[in-house]
């Protein structure tokens, strides 16, 4: 209710009366779709804007009512940021345009196109753009908060894709960051519902390259024998091109058929000159660390590679570490996933990605620019609604999981905002001294009321 009398809902309608409103039924049910089934907010009103105006003028009246709000660009956030509770929700997919510059060097992405069908739009084109490693998140959330994913050694991360955005501030402005220099260097970063919400990322497009890439299944049993024989290799040669991203999972959750808990390495090797060879010598190095479960690499495309969905009930906590080595499988070897779903995700990143920041006079505000794995400790449960004592159990795991690798000293400093519940980012922490001290400038500047404070909640404290 707005002044205790009319329906907010009604009050919205009159004064935008094209916005697409909803607060039942189908399409507000599927607003609702989310990856952590443990997640229970809900909206009273769920929007789906198609043009910049309809953002803008949301944002404008959320504003003048102090009505609390949430974006949504794909709804995989584990931690409730593409929700708020009795508020709105503003769910952005259906702006979710693919456009090709004339120079076929750069693409404008509209602000809720899923990542999956940004690859796939691009293909045609033979063009194409870092992913993460899953094809339905969303894209823009995705590379403003760091990007990580396949292509980080070979094309850098999110981030350094990014080239320039259209923001609508709070009250309804909008901005495109050619006007403001300070600004893309924060999106580059600090996440997409910081400072406004993006209508439109600009970001770098480049030919299609040659994928060698699949699935390698060793046993979670041998995990720990398995990734010494695979560090030594690395040592001596870890090239860009190969992500190292791996997964530790139960079968249920496995992206390729096996019969017992095991530790798959996402393989993926990314030839910008087309030259395979050296792939397929690198694979078969790797093979003779165990005993393979499942092998599928093949040559493929960007746009046919990646994970699909496996939302479920999530308790999800990460560590960051210095690459994926025995320690860390020994401890998952004593601790195997307690539920079908639950998983522990390596994000592998090295190469390009870590040796350079953004080429430009701006910069960005992501920090992680050394060598680096991030655990992604899913507490997941099964598919479907999640159930309280399976997830209880899942919540034990991780959090002996986070033990086991603080007190065997195998924790970096820093972290991965996204992949941390918003009260808990320490801006000093994750940005350091300087960039803390940027991004609360660039606040009290774009946002001196605190209007966008849903997904870092401590950017205006202190």
């Amino acid at each position: 209710m707005i002044d205790g009398e009319t329906p907010i809902q009604d009050c919205m309608r009159n004064r935008m009366p094209s916005l697409s409103i909803h607060t039942g039924g189908r399409h507000y049910k599927d607003c609702l779709g989310r990856y952590n089934h443990a997640l229970g907010e809900q909206p009273l009103v769920c929007t789906r804007p198609r043009t910049e105006h309809e953002v803008s003028q949301l944002v404008q009246f959320c504003t003048e009512k102090s009505i609390p709000f949430a974006v949504r660009s794909g709804g995989h956030d584990f931690f409730g940021r593409s929700l708020v509770q009795g508020g709105i929700l503003i769910d952005m997919r259906a702006m979710d345009s693919v456009i090709v510059e004339p120079d076929r060097t750069s693409v404008r992405v509209g602000g809720g196109v899923i990542a999956g069908h940004l690859q796939e739009a691009l293909n045609p084109h033979g063009l194409f753009t870092p992913i993460g490693q899953t094809k339905s998140v969303g894209y823009v959330s995705w590379a403003c908060g760091g990007g990580y994913g396949f292509y980080v050694g070979t094309y850098g991360f999110g981030v350094d894709q990014i080239l320039a955005a259209r923001v609508v501030l709070a009250g309804g402005n909008v901005v495109d960051t050619d006007e403001d220099p300070e600004l893309p260097w924060a999106l580059r970063g600090a996440g997409a519902g910081t400072f406004g919400i993006i209508t439109e990322l600009r970001v770098k497009a480049y030919p299609v390259p040659k994928l060698y890439a699949g699935f390698l299944a060793f046993p979670l049993a041998k995990a720990a024998s398995v990734m010494d024989r695979i560090e030594k290799l690395l040592q001596d040669d870890f090239p860009d091109e190969f992500s190292g991203d791996a997964v530790a999972v139960n079968p249920e959750m496995s992206p390729t058929p096996v019969v017992e808990p095991c530790f798959i390495f996402l393989w993926c090797w990314t030839s910008v000159d087309g030259d395979l060879a050296p792939a397929k010598s690198f694979l078969e190095q790797m093979m003779q660390a165990g005993r393979v479960l499942g092998n599928t690499v093949t040559e493929t495309t960007p746009a046919a590679y990646g994970l699909g969905d496996s939302s479920t009930g999530t308790f999800l906590r990460s560590r960051n570490v210095d690459c994926i080595h025995q320690k860390v499988c020994a401890i998952l070897e004593r601790c195997p996933p307690p539920h079908p779903l639950s998983a522990v995700i390596f994000h592998n990143n090295h190469g390009k990605g870590v040796r350079h920041g953004v080429a430009d006079n701006v910069g960005a505000a992501f920090p992680n620019r050394h060598q680096h794995v991030i655990l992604g400790l899913h507490g997941g449960t099964r598919p479907g609604q999640a159930d309280a004592q399976e997830l209880a159990d899942a919540t034990k795991w991780v959090t002996e999981l986070e033990g086991a690798i603080d007190q065997n000293g195998l924790s970096l400093e820093g972290g991965f905002p996204a992949f941390w519940p918003p009260d808990q980012v320490d801006v000093e922490r994750f940005f350091g001294g300087l960039g803390a001290a940027r991004l609360r400038r660039l606040k009290e500047r774009l946002d001196p009321n605190d209007f966008f404070h849903h997904a870092m909640p401590g950017l205006k404290a202190g």
